[in-house]
């Protein structure tokens, strides 16, 4: 499986730490850390096939990446595309389906970063700088899907992170698919900037800042 992974290109490198999409057997990985990642913190229902799959996963309009530090991987996160020339849903349309509509329309393309977890186990040692490269995955397949907003949906307490990002909080707090945490609506409206900072944020980033320090999105 590593051998896989080393011949996918990846998508953003730094040093040590390198994201790749995640395709085939690969997904399973990525299944499987979501699981682990949100269940540690009990946002889901343990289940037997210790794997967390909605029914977006394995969508045309849905891609996702995986973080590797080294040989191990340590961290994914799953990019939702709306075209309107397409017309398929994003998880996000579930719950902020009128706010999208009243602040940006759905006559625009946005992309949704969701499922973004880091595995438990890497947290403390080097999860910021993983957040960082998924989240710049994230928004790289947002500029070459020419999606004109980045829209998420963040507990209260890591508003504050999206602010960085250029992301406005866009509504009341609401219940989100699949998971037992109540979440807000943010809209970045200016995807290069995002862009550019997250680069100048891989660059710099510290380890112990706090703002940074979570496991799951």
């Amino acid at each position: 499986m590593l051998n896989t992974a080393i011949q996918t290109q990846p998508t953003i490198q730094q040093n040590d730490y390198y994201s790749v999409i995640a395709k085939g057997p690969m997904l399973d990985r990525v299944y499987g850390m979501r699981y682990r990642s949100y269940s540690a913190e009990g946002y889901i229902k343990e289940n037997s096939s210790l794997k967390f799959i909605d029914e977006y996963d394995g969508k045309p309009n849905s891609i996702c990446f995986l973080a590797y530090h080294r040989s191990n991987v340590v961290g994914s996160i799953r990019a939702c595309v709306y075209d309107p020339a397409k017309g398929l849903d994003i998880p996000i349309m579930e719950c902020f389906g009128k706010e999208l509509k009243n602040a940006i329309g759905y006559d625009t393309t946005f992309l949704e970063p969701n499922k973004f977890v880091i595995d438990p186990q890497f947290q403390r040692r080097g999860g910021i700088q993983a957040r960082f490269l998924l989240l710049g995955s994230a928004v790289e397949e947002a500029v070459r899907q020419n999606a004109e907003h980045i829209v998420v949906a963040v507990r209260t307490e890591h508003i504050k992170f999206y602010q960085m990002f250029g992301g406005k909080l866009a509504s009341e707090e609401k219940a989100y698919p699949h998971l037992n945490f109540k979440t807000v609506l943010m809209i970045c409206s200016d995807v290069k900037k995002c862009r550019d900072f997250i680069k100048s944020k891989v660059d710099i980033v510290e380890k112990n800042d706090p703002v940074l320090n979570y496991g799951t999105v």
